[in-house]
């Protein structure tokens, strides 16, 4: 097992485990997307403070490049995603959005191909289909989708994530440390998500508190995590195994929420599985 499927595969289990976390903050209270957001953001600005500071000798030394590369990130990551998300999630029936957010492989690969210079070979394009299907047989339990203007935004937020996230994410691992990455972009993107939250009056006290701490730790985790996998490994690479998130949510929601599970939702995580498996076999 290599270190960048390792690192890829605790960041997917931890993101998991969050977007359960956040289901629960978003239907059991008043909270909306941006407030729980912009806490979680600010519950983690002490540990990147004290990552920055304990790098404060290779930050200093980042040349203009690198500076450009984190600006990306904490512009298109935090302030990009976060908004065409809420949107997205909006106005894009929540059957869409499960599915098409999943074109952020498709992204990735075509970005990595065009600005990593990442190989664009049969047998990633192969694995890739194969967890575009197990997605789609995974979140629509095979009904046929009626798209809508609004997936446009998801579709959009997609292109966002494998910018911000794969692409300029894997350009900053490569020439700064994974956690000088991981700590300047979470901190350079924090005020501008700060402003935007205030526009859309999300700026308020939240409920439910702990559960937002939660969150927060494995926000911490994952934006860790997937820097590492991205020091280590493609940004192809990354975004594939980051597919058995659906997967493992599925399972947790089936576990702890009472939610069903269908035989072709069960196919569906299959072959999402054994395409990640080939992933790290094939080592794409």
């Amino acid at each position: 097992m290599s270190s960048g499927f390792r690192y890829a595969t605790i960041a997917a289990i931890v993101w998991a485990i969050a977007i359960i976390l956040e289901r629960i903050l978003l239907h059991q209270t008043s909270n909306l997307t941006l407030t729980v957001a912009i806490w979680a953001s600010i519950f983690e600005l002490p540990y990147w403070m004290i990552k920055a500071f304990q790098f404060r000798r290779d930050i200093r030394s980042l040349n203009a490049k690198a500076w450009g590369v984190l600006l990306g990130i904490a512009l298109v990551s935090s302030v990009g995603v976060t908004i065409t998300e809420v949107y997205a999630l909006t106005y894009s029936p929540a059957v869409n959005y499960s599915f098409l957010i999943r074109t952020v492989i498709l992204f990735t690969i075509l970005e990595a191909y065009i600005f990593l210079k990442e190989p664009l070979t049969k047998k990633k394009i192969i694995l890739a289909v194969v967890i575009l299907v197990g997605s789609y047989f995974l979140t629509t339990k095979g009904r046929v989708l009626s798209l809508s203007t609004g997936d446009i935004l998801t579709i959009t937020e997609a292109l966002l994530i494998s910018l911000g996230n794969n692409v300029l994410g894997r350009i900053a691992a490569k020439i700064v440390h994974s956690d000088v990455a991981a700590s300047v972009s979470t901190l350079l993107g924090f005020i501008p998500l700060l402003i935007v939250t205030w526009w859309q009056h999300a700026l308020v006290i939240p409920s439910g508190i702990p559960l937002i701490i939660a969150l927060t730790i494995c926000q911490i985790l994952i934006t860790t995590f997937r820097y590492r996998a991205l020091k280590e490994s493609s940004a192809s690479f990354v975004t594939m195994i980051f597919s058995l998130t659906p997967v493992i949510v599925s399972v947790l929601a089936f576990s702890f929420l009472g939610e069903s599970l269908t035989l072709i939702q069960i196919f569906g995580g299959l072959l999402i599985i054994a395409a990640g498996i080939g992933v790290e076999k094939l080592k794409i």
